[in-house]
């Protein structure tokens, strides 16, 4: 995990996938100020799924972790820096995953995770997406 290994249960935010071509946000994470630089370039955020065992036709579950500033609840947009991770669909099925990134400078205050299943993807919501930050 980058060297960065203590997680805080208060700041981490989860959801449970959908069905088929679903589009859902884990809840938000307050990193506490509009500008948190420095502070994120301390932080990694951590993206944990869990396996699931409902899919379908080799498609795929995209995570993207986006930012907005003032307001937790809209706003946000994609973190151009961090790259999106993809969740393979194999044998109907998601395996577990972990993924670690950086926090880049320019993030601001409040984080989420977008996960969306690919269209004609099958029911995956018994699965899910945990963003989460380790210090």
């Amino acid at each position: 995990m980058a060297g960065r290994a203590i997680l805080d249960q208060n700041l981490q935010a989860n959801v449970t996938f959908g069905v088929v071509a679903f589009t859902v946000c884990t809840g938000v994470i307050d990193l506490g100020a509009v500008t948190p630089f420095p502070v994120t370039e301390q932080l990694t955020v951590q993206i944990v799924t869990t396996a699931g065992t409902n899919a379908a036709n080799n498609k795929n579950v995209n995570i993207t972790i986006q930012h907005a500033n003032a307001n937790a609840n809209a706003n946000f947009i994609n973190i151009a820096e961090l790259a999106p991770v993809t969740i393979l669909e194999v044998a109907a099925g998601y395996a577990a995953t972990t993924a670690n990134f950086t926090l880049p400078p320019a993030t601001r205050q409040y984080l989420r995770a977008l996960v969306k299943g690919e269209a004609n993807g099958g029911n995956a919501n018994d699965g899910t997406c945990t963003l989460r930050l380790a210090f």
